[in-house]
């Protein structure tokens, strides 16, 4: 059957306890993840490459583990591409397909592309709960008595759950010789039932132990302490933004 189940990983988890970047602040990483989402929509070729480059040698430099992002970048690649076929084809001069257009489709791949592998550097080296605990304590302070923070936490997780979820069904389906005989789409309803179901039930599941374990909005909230990373994060941040506008 080419069962690989040790190797599949959930690209969205936390799964880097032992990097330096799991030891900064989850806001200074999202705010750095903001920035430079909004600055790679304007950068153009050379500087998305530097940054394209630079996300590789940060995962290698900082211990982030590469496996797992396989065929989330494979669904990526085939979206890219269904985007540069619609881009071009048919432009309306007798021609079926435009090559002209294939430079600005390449620009937008290579913009996902950023975007992608640095959302994986934060998602690998932060914890879901740790940017709604920022966010819960915030709310606090400006006099707001809800907890946003858990409402983000969750929201956060579900992105994780999704693949978690599939990866379950998948290899159960698998142990079970489901899928030899092929991957109809009347054989792959079964799947999709089971998937949905087991999601249903996770939510249920989150719920029941929240209650089984006193959740309150006045629980308890400990911060990270702000470090010189942080700093530097933040820094790395407003200078990508800083450097969009320059080129714009």
């Amino acid at each position: 059957m080419g069962l690989s189940l040790g190797r599949r990983v959930n690209p969205f988890a936390f799964d880097a306890p032992d990097s330096p970047l799991a030891h900064a602040s989850a806001a200074s990483k999202a705010f750095f993840l903001v920035c430079l989402s909004t600055a790679g929509m304007s950068l153009g070729f050379l500087p998305l490459s530097l940054l394209l480059a630079g996300g590789v040698f940060l995962m290698t430099s900082m211990r982030l583990p590469f496996r797992g992002m396989g065929k989330p970048a494979l669904a990526i690649a085939w979206l890219l591409a269904f985007s540069a076929l619609v881009r071009g084809i048919w432009p309306g001069d007798g021609r079926i397909f435009a090559i002209e257009t294939l430079p600005r489709s390449g620009l937008y791949a290579l913009r996902l592309s950023v975007v992608f592998i640095f959302a994986r550097i934060y998602y690998v080296s932060t914890k879901a709960s740790e940017l709604g605990d920022i966010l819960s304590v915030a709310a606090r302070k400006a006099g707001v008595l809800a907890d946003p923070g858990m409402m983000l936490s969750l929201s956060l997780l579900f992105l994780p759950r999704v693949f978690e979820n599939y990866r379950k069904v998948r290899e159960a389906a698998e142990l079970r010789g489901y899928g030899v005989a092929g991957r109809r789409m009347k054989s792959l309803l079964p799947m999709l039932h089971t998937y949905m179901f087991t999601s249903i039930k996770g939510a249920l599941t989150t719920a029941r132990a929240m209650e089984a374990r006193g959740y309150s909005e006045a629980r308890t909230i400990q911060l990270r302490g702000v470090s010189w990373k942080d700093a530097v994060i933040a820094a790395a941040g407003c200078l990508l933004l800083a450097l969009s506008f320059l080129l714009i």
